[in-house]
């Protein structure tokens, strides 16, 4: 059966109805980002379960993942690809710093979440070391999000948003051979989202913002690349 492939900002709109905001429940989220009924979506896509138990308990709070829901939930994301068995080292051992203990029992918060979607798209020309040092930046302590520079759902929402314009512009972007400045000028445009952050947090958090967005953007190429080989071989 076929999976949902959601844009990332349908994927930010599911993480904040994940954590009990908004009016929108998630599955709500997911059938819309197909433009199909309930019923249709059941018959030719694959819900993954944790999502339909959320919609039974009809509960106006945050719902904790386990490392098997968080792999089902990314994977709904278009380029973005996970594994149980690579999620589960990253926690224990390669990111276990970043990521801390599950927050909500024994399952982690829509947060924490978020931090291995980050980690995953930085993944795609970073090593461990880099993610590190790059996600330190922002978010101080990792386990303590009460000094974060920025959200971690604000990082990739920010990320998600000059996305989906790049979406729209990289095939003439790549033509005119000026990749790089369209998304440094793109992510400039969302200084009025960060006001409280002076210009010395800001320059951080818009280069920070730039280079996922361009990792993810590489991971892309590299997937169609990919894909092209093997449609060839």
């Amino acid at each position: 059966m076929n999976t949902f492939k959601l844009t990332r900002t349908e994927m930010v709109k599911l993480l904040y109805a994940l954590k009990g905001q908004g009016e929108t429940s998630p599955l709500q989220v997911l059938i819309k980002s197909a433009n199909m009924t309930l019923e249709e979506a059941e018959n030719h896509l694959y819900i993954p379960e944790f999502l339909t138990r959320y919609e039974r308990k009809k509960q106006k709070k945050e719902y904790g993942l386990s490392t098997n829901e968080i792999v089902e939930l990314g994977n709904l994301c278009e380029l973005t690809s996970l594994k149980s068995t690579a999620i589960q080292n990253w926690v224990k051992r390669d990111i276990k710093d970043l990521m801390g203990h599950p927050e909500l029992g024994k399952k982690y918060s829509i947060e924490q979440v978020v931090i291995l979607l980050i980690v995953r798209d930085l993944k795609s020309i970073y090593d461990f070391e880099s993610i590190r040092a790059i996600l330190k930046v922002v978010f101080n302590t990792i386990t303590d999000r009460t000094d974060d520079i920025i959200s971690p759902i604000s990082y990739y929402e920010s990320c998600a948003l000059v996305l989906d314009f790049m979406h729209h512009q990289v095939s003439a972007s790549l033509k005119e051979a000026r990749l790089q400045p369209l998304v440094e000028k793109q992510t400039d445009l969302l200084r009025d989202r960060f006001k409280e952050l002076n210009e010395t947090q800001w320059k951080k958090i818009r280069q920070i913002i730039a280079v996922t967005v361009l990792s993810v953007l590489s991971f892309h190429i590299q997937a169609t690349a990919l894909q092209m080989t093997s449609d060839i071989l």
